[in-house]
């Protein structure tokens, strides 16, 4: 497999070939042809990509890139396999990487590994990445066989991946999270933009009220400011579109 000692060399380059061409996409098309080098000089047929926004205050929205097996898409989607997807779940609480398991043939996800593997997916790797509020992102690679390999090989393959997926989560919020996020043309005061700033890092009004010198009513006023000038219904709503404008 492309991941073994002897072809680091080879994989290197793959990586730095990869970290060019990402960051001269400037659409997705660019990004799918990427991700499909690399899941193929890992070995794997196939990828997918999938970005979510999800906030108490906003519909959950994903975006995704799809390198699986349309029918496998078509049944994911009819099934509504999304509420019982472990990988979906696992992502939700964990960054680390998910190495889809042989024990898959018990419990209430028993349907779900089966129908992956009639379309193909026998084995796969899922990684995620959270960098922003709200904002999550996967990788996963997948394949028609057994993924078969010591544990220092599958730590490089792992570590591979992670640089990729990582790679590829900044260029997709570059440049498809804008457009997931409603636009909204605002000026925020350099008071305003310190006041969401503190928020984004999770302080309550009361602690950017002792930070910046102000009363906690002010800050409160600032913040209000803020929601109402991004078109948004509270602060968490703020927070995701400024971070998808670049604001902070």
């Amino acid at each position: 497999m492309a991941s073994q000692a002897g072809d680091a060399p080879v994989t290197l380059k793959m990586l730095c070939d990869a970290h060019d061409g990402i960051a001269r996409a400037t659409d997705i098309d660019a990004l799918r042809v990427e991700m499909q080098k690399f899941a193929t000089g890992m070995e794997f047929e196939y990828f997918a990509y999938v970005l979510t926004i999800n906030s108490p205050s906003l519909k959950s929205q994903q975006f995704i890139i799809n390198g699986f097996p349309p029918k496998w898409m078509q049944t994911y989607v009819a099934g509504d396999y999304f509420k019982v997807d472990p990988v979906i779940q696992h992502a939700a609480t964990s960054t680390l990487p998910l190495l889809w398991s042989d024990n898959r043939s018990v419990g209430e996800t028993a349907e779900f590994w089966e129908e992956a593997q009639s379309h193909g997916l026998q084995q796969g790797l899922t990684l995620a990445v959270r960098d922003q509020p709200a904002v999550t992102s996967l990788f996963s690679l997948a394949r028609d066989k057994v993924l078969d390999l010591q544990s220092q090989r599958l730590a490089a393959l792992i570590g591979r991946a992670y640089m990729f997926t990582s790679l590829l989560h900044q260029a997709v919020t570059r440049i498809a999270l804008p457009d997931l996020v409603p636009q909204q043309k605002a000026s925020l005061t350099h008071r305003e933009l310190e006041c969401l700033k503190w928020a984004a890092d999770g302080k309550t009004s009361w602690e950017i009220g002792r930070i910046l010198g102000i009363t906690e009513r002010t800050a409160v006023f600032h913040m209000n400011n803020v929601i109402k000038k991004l078109g948004a219904t509270n602060k968490i709503q703020a927070i995701v579109r400024a971070v998808g404008l670049k604001m902070i």
